[in-house]
């Protein structure tokens, strides 16, 4: 099974750190991360409601080349398995074969069982960009279970699905997927394409790039709760950090929209070897869905959020 992971780290207000809450899982996530150092912690920092503006990577312009297509492509499935709770990907790469470079955007056209799939979020927080000689883009056929939806079995109790091919088709015409690219699919799973795209650069290493952040939160919300959950910053140096400017942080859950906050920095040195609780809140929005859709469940990344590849 395949688990994604970010880097923790804090950054300056100009790239948020993100604490991507799922709706389930997050509890057993947060328990088998382990802290680069523990340190020691002191007593609860007190939430405050200041609002930040979301920080957005840009994706790279076209330099005038031609946009990526199936023609120019190898597609085959790279790998599979939970991305979180509820969420299973198929992941596949798409590789340049050519001898020169394409520019690599928008979302793949995917039909499976000749039914053209809708669009899914990008859970890959992949961007447009050029395509180099020999270098893959990524996207993902996602699937989620359907809302009120009775799945069949077989009478020795084994779910029914089927093996599907993907037929993919990159801004041309449609290829039969390469490789291990079988998809298995149910009627009560819903399928989904996300967009196709390269991984957003690593941000710059920065004066808070060596703190630690662990995430300590509920296993599940419901919609129009105000979820209450710790972040416990440690610093493993040998000297105290202080955060100046005060970082800001992005917050939200896997079926309903971010919001960005400023971090209370009314203590803003961190000692050397030691951690600091800070006290969370996210009012969770009536109108958020089911099946939750996780993002990064339990996890903690500083990329800002990527501009959407398509």
């Amino acid at each position: 099974m395949m688990n994604r992971r970010k880097a923790a780290r804090i950054l300056a207000p100009a790239a948020a750190a993100a604490l991507i809450l799922g709706l389930a899982g997050l509890l057993a996530a947060h328990q088998s991360a382990q802290a680069a150092a523990e340190g020691s912690a002191v007593p609860g920092i007190s939430w405050v409601d200041h609002p930040a503006s979301i920080p957005v990577v840009r994706a790279p312009r076209n330099p005038g080349l031609a946009v990526c297509a199936s023609r120019n492509l190898r597609v085959r499935m790279e790998r599979r398995g939970l991305l979180g709770a509820g969420l299973y990907a198929y992941i596949y790469g798409a590789r340049n074969t050519t001898g020169h470079a394409c520019y690599v955007t928008g979302r793949p056209s995917v039909k499976l069982s000749g039914q053209t799939l809708a669009s899914a979020p990008n859970v890959l927080d992949v961007t447009a960009g050029v395509l180099r000689p020999g270098a893959s883009a990524t996207f993902a056929v996602t699937q989620s279970p359907r809302p009120s939806c009775a799945p069949a079995y077989t009478r020795h109790g084994i779910l029914r699905t089927s093996r599907v091919t993907p037929r993919v088709g990159i801004a041309a015409r449609p290829v039969a997927a390469t490789g291990d690219g079988t998809v298995f699919t149910s009627r009560c799973s819903k399928a989904e394409v996300t967009p196709i795209g390269l991984a957003p650069a690593a941000p710059k290493p920065d004066k808070y790039s060596p703190l630690v952040v662990r995430l300590q939160a509920p296993a599940r919300a419901r919609a129009g709760q105000v979820l209450t959950f710790t972040v416990v910053i440690t610093n493993p140096t040998r000297a105290a950090i202080r955060l100046s400017p005060c970082p800001s942080y992005l917050v939200g859950i896997s079926s309903a929209r971010l919001a960005a906050y400023r971090l209370n920095c009314a203590a803003p040195v961190i000692a050397a070897h030691q951690s600091r609780v800070y006290d969370m809140r996210y009012a969770v929005s009536p109108r958020a869905r089911r099946p939750a859709w996780p993002r990064s469940a339990g996890s903690c990344s500083t990329r800002p959020a990527p501009e959407r590849a398509g």
